[in-house]
């Protein structure tokens, strides 16, 4: 695999991700879109982004069939 792949592998579900979050947070936030990027800043919404990362780098790799 060539390190350009893995890196834009990793970028591209990390704005999933962040999409994914971001929707949620809009969704609890009333629909303020302002509100919802504020709130997508939250340590514990980075984390999120972070968790849910990983878990998509990880099915991927299970699914490819390992290292």
């Amino acid at each position: 695999m060539s390190t350009l792949y893995v890196l834009g592998n990793l970028l591209g579900r990390a704005i999933v991700s962040y999409g994914l979050v971001w929707l949620v947070c809009w969704l609890f936030s009333r629909l303020d879109w302002r509100l919802a990027f504020r709130r997508s800043r939250r340590w514990y919404s980075v984390v999120a982004v972070v968790v849910l990362t990983l878990l998509g780098l990880v099915s991927a790799v299970q699914r490819a069939g390992g290292l």
